[in-house]
């Protein structure tokens, strides 16, 4: 046997991994582990298309220049605020994160994590850094702040934010946004900002670190998947705020010139999204809010499911009430034998209590008939 290497190991992603566990029962299966809108007839504007279409009639289909297509950079640098030599294109938002963890942690250092967390971020803290250290969530899933303060120690290297937050939905209000950039600012720490979500948002509570970061170092990373629908097409980017970044910039380059390029026709369409608005989003909106009342009514009645309304995302994170389970994993292996994938909630890290995570995207009735389901499993 010729055996893998032993750091492989590390590499977890259990919201496709739990798919191998679903195939092994011969029976349909309402998947509600991915957050991909198209399955569910959600799809990218014709705008973004039409340009991918054209780039490939001009024969964008070489490489691209590997920090990313120049048009591309400065609509992203004017978005954010930022120089161009700032912005660097990522192959999705994905590549972005392997970049900084890579570019930012020696062993035994951390990036101090939201719980939970998404589970990417906790592959890359194995690789990389090899600390484990997260900042937790109140009842409402907000950041606790004052536990945010003691977790930070001398091998912090930046404080994650995701907001809205992937799993639970919350958009952090603005007094909890404006206290994290005063905790990084006391500690003289960096922010990664996940804007993975930006702009599906739900309440007007919603503000952008880079809003009011002031003079604290903001990384923030975003993308083509899920503001415009898009996940398929494999472009994002990390763009750079602040003073310091010089060292952190040139490893980033190192790293987008070893793998080449971004494939250039996607660049292209991501120019078409960033000046092309978001009315797209409003039947998406509707739909997924339409979907969160159905949760929150279903939870309300129920004695054994409770949830936080999510604000922001397509996702509820789910409390079960019952003690009757041994572990998360071993409930979600309960629902898949009844026809149900969700994600476990320690997936998303090491939260305390018994958590699932379900996409939002399906139609009405199709989420009465899984909280169905899983009421009488739990």
């Amino acid at each position: 046997m010729i055996k893998p290497s032993e750091h492989t190991k590390l590499i977890t992603y259990p919201i496709r991994d739990i798919m191998s566990e679903a195939r092994k029962y011969k029976r349909k299966m309402v998947y509600l582990n991915i957050g991909d809108p198209a399955p569910y007839g959600f799809y990218p504007p014709k705008h973004i298309k039409d340009a991918i279409k054209e780039a490939l009639n001009k024969n964008y289909t070489g490489y691209a220049p590997s920090e990313g297509d120049p048009e591309l950079r400065e609509e992203i640098a004017e978005y954010e605020k930022v120089g161009v030599e700032d912005v660097f294109v990522t192959a999705g938002l994905s590549e972005g994160i392997d970049f900084l963890f890579n570019a930012l942690l020696n062993k035994n250092e951390h990036i101090l994590l939201p719980l939970p967390t998404y589970p990417l971020y906790l592959t890359k803290q194995r690789i990389y850094g090899g600390q484990m250290r997260f900042y937790e969530h109140d009842e409402r899933y907000e950041p606790d702040i004052e536990g945010m303060r003691k977790k930070i120690t001398k091998n912090t290297k930046a404080i994650l934010v995701i907001n809205p937050n992937n799993p639970t939905g919350k958009v952090y209000s603005r007094k909890v946004v404006r206290e994290i950039v005063n905790v990084a600012g006391e500690y003289g720490l960096p922010i990664i900002s996940d804007d993975a979500y930006e702009h599906v948002v739900f309440t007007e509570e919603y503000i952008n670190l880079r809003e009011v970061v002031k003079d604290v170092p903001l990384i923030s990373g975003n993308s083509m998947s899920k503001n415009y629908l898009y996940p398929g097409a494999r472009v994002g980017y990390i763009a750079f705020r602040g003073e310091g970044w010089e060292g952190v910039k040139d490893a980033i380059l190192r790293m987008c010139n070893q793998r080449l390029s971004v494939n250039w026709e996607m660049q292209k369409g991501y120019v078409a999204a960033l000046r092309g608005g978001f009315a797209h989003l409003k039947p998406f909106e509707r739909h997924v809010k339409r979907n969160i009342e159905t949760v929150m009514e279903w939870c309300k009645k129920s004695e054994k499911l409770y949830t936080v309304r999510p604000e922001g995302a397509f996702y509820a994170f789910v409390k079960v009430r019952s003690r009757r389970w041994k572990d998360d994993w071993e409930f979600t292996r309960e629902m898949i034998k009844n026809g149900v994938v969700v994600v476990p909630g320690s997936a998303f890290g090491p939260v305390r209590g018994l958590y699932f995570r379900m996409t939002l995207l399906p139609q009405k009735e199709q989420i009465e008939e899984v909280l169905e389901k899983i009421e009488q499993v739990a």
